[in-house]
């Protein structure tokens, strides 16, 4: 029976540490929750999951976007009698959204967002002076939602595993081959940021966050908090954290079935210690993530269909439409139906070349965390960061047949289907962006394999034929993001009358109870 070594011991120790952080803050919580009045929740629920399909984010992101809408409108209107009651406002919009449950946020927790933001202000006022809007919304409102939402979900659990990884990647990466020379002055600040980022999935405001936590960086300290921030802003942008991300993601699987046992488990701290122990609560952590995985895979397709849908519904009233209604005279049906029906069919069918690891995988995953948490640590470094060279003849290739996909598939559209410039533009767009969304999902099933990717025929073949459209797409899905048309859209027309109404109804209900109460 092998014992644990330095690592493991380390992640134990952490993990206790948790234990001990949540008992003591359930012994001294104040019992007394939130209660909100729920009139509308339904309605507001319906729109957040609409919103949240057409901004086709991640899951485990959704929660801090929705508080970070809210603090960018909060901080817009910064009066004293906002800040009094923001945390309670806060927590109402999440709960009526369908984020929180009822009663399940206590008064404390309340009082405590209200101070963060009223700090946020604070930082904001001091900072716009002197820098940029982009720069506050980086360095003060995106760490506060990312704060927050910390506060409402427990993520202790995880930064127990940031530093076992860490630790781990720090004395295997053989970081002097990788740059060629000596190893760099912020190496092991940009090597905590890759860790998250590729095991985490974390943005770069949470990123961001933990940085600051862990070199002690206040926003009191405005001198000092803003040159912080401007040190990870030219980290994040270095190629040494790309190069990282990609290396910590390559080797990752392990890591983040060990982080979902331990968050399984409220005895793995224990069982850790020893590899017999061990590898019962691991091996079931392999196969929930599998399972987790899949459905994972499934909602997001389904998911992506909604955003195609709702996006290209959007875009087809406001262009393809009039288009042709001024230039025909008529709808030009057939293109509609190809635009409006084949990216989300598509999309379907790329599900069926999406297959999920094997028994190999899983041996191999079994071997990878015996050799990290249970034999002797490596004395010299062993990841070299080794990336495949090929001839400039397979660039010049795959230029050449992302430009026949394209006009291959425009051709038979044209020929087939009457297409005209405006439908070739938007069918690309969409053909595009499905791509990319399926590239995404197939990354989900990448991130717990061991090894060298999988090569089937059905992988081989669907390759070939939307790689082009994946590289595309990744272009397009980055613009959107940063321009979000569609989601800020429906926040003005949708949510804003939405939420005016409803929170006149539930003031009137208000009313109507203190009217029934005097009578």
């Amino acid at each position: 029976m092998k014992q644990a070594n330095q690592l493991a011991l380390s992640f134990s120790a952490d993990l206790q540490a948790v234990k001990r952080a949540q008992s003591d803050h359930i012994k001294q919580g104040d019992d007394e929750t939130l209660h909100v009045q729920t009139t509308g929740a339904s309605l507001t629920e319906l729109y957040e999951s609409l919103r949240n399909a057409s901004q086709n984010s991640e899951e485990n992101l959704q929660l801090t976007h929705a508080i970070n809408r809210y603090i960018e409108r909060f901080f817009m209107i910064d009066s004293p009698s906002h800040l009094k009651h923001s945390g309670e406002v806060l927590i109402t919009e999440l709960t009526m959204a369908g984020y929180l449950a009822n009663d399940s946020i206590q008064l404390s927790t309340v009082d405590h967002i209200s101070d963060l933001l009223r700090q946020g202000v604070s930082l904001k006022n001091r900072l716009h002076k002197t820098y940029t809007r982009t720069q506050i919304d980086r360095w003060v409102i995106a760490p506060i939602a990312v704060r927050i939402e910390g506060l409402l979900r427990d993520h202790s659990k995880e930064q127990a595993l940031i530093n076992l990884a860490f630790n781990y990647f720090l004395s295997a990466i053989n970081i002097e081959q990788i740059t060629g020379g000596e190893r760099p002055d912020a190496y092991e600040a940009t090597l905590y940021m890759a860790v998250q980022k590729a095991l985490l999935g974390s943005e770069e405001a949470a990123i961001r966050l933990n940085l600051m936590d862990r070199y002690g960086v206040v926003a009191a300290q405005y001198a000092n908090y803003a040159r912080f921030n401007t040190q990870i802003d030219e980290a994040i942008e270095s190629k040494l954290f790309d190069t990282l991300t990609r290396i910590v993601n390559r080797h990752g699987a392990v890591f983040r079935i060990i982080n979902d046992a331990s968050q399984c488990d409220d005895s793995f701290d224990q069982h850790v210690l020893t590899e017999k122990t061990f590898l019962g609560p691991y091996d079931a952590a392999i196969q929930a993530a599998y399972k987790h995985v899949n459905q994972g895979v499934n909602r997001g397709i389904i998911r992506s269909v909604i955003f195609l849908i709702i996006t290209k519904f959007i875009i087809g009233i406001a262009a393809e439409v009039p288009y042709d209604l001024v230039v025909h005279g008529q709808v030009m049906w057939l293109p509609l139906a190809v635009n409006l029906l084949l990216p989300p069919i598509y999309m379907i069918l790329l599900r069926l070349t999406l297959t999920m690891p094997d028994s190999r995988n899983t041996r191999a995953l079994n071997h990878e965390a015996s050799r990290i948490l249970y034999q002797p640590l490596p004395k010299r470094p062993f990841i070299n960061g080794y990336k495949r060279h090929f001839s400039g003849i397979y660039n010049v290739i795959y230029a050449l047949l992302i430009i026949a996909v394209f006009i291959g598939v425009g051709w038979l559209l044209v020929q087939f289907a009457h297409f005209e410039w405006i439908h070739l533009i938007i069918f690309f767009v969409f053909i595009s962006t499905a791509s990319y969304l399926g590239f995404r999902l197939s990354r989900q099933i990448r991130k717990i394999e061991v090894g060298d990717e999988a090569q089937t025929t059905a992988s081989i073949l669907r390759d070939f034929i939307y790689m082009p459209f994946v590289a595309v797409g990744q272009k397009i899905s980055e613009t959107y993001s940063k321009l979000n048309i569609i989601s800020r859209a429906m926040d003005m027309f949708i949510e804003l009358p939405l939420k005016t109404i409803i929170g006149f109804l539930r003031r009137w209900g208000n009313f109507m109870s203190t009217k029934r109460d005097d009578l």
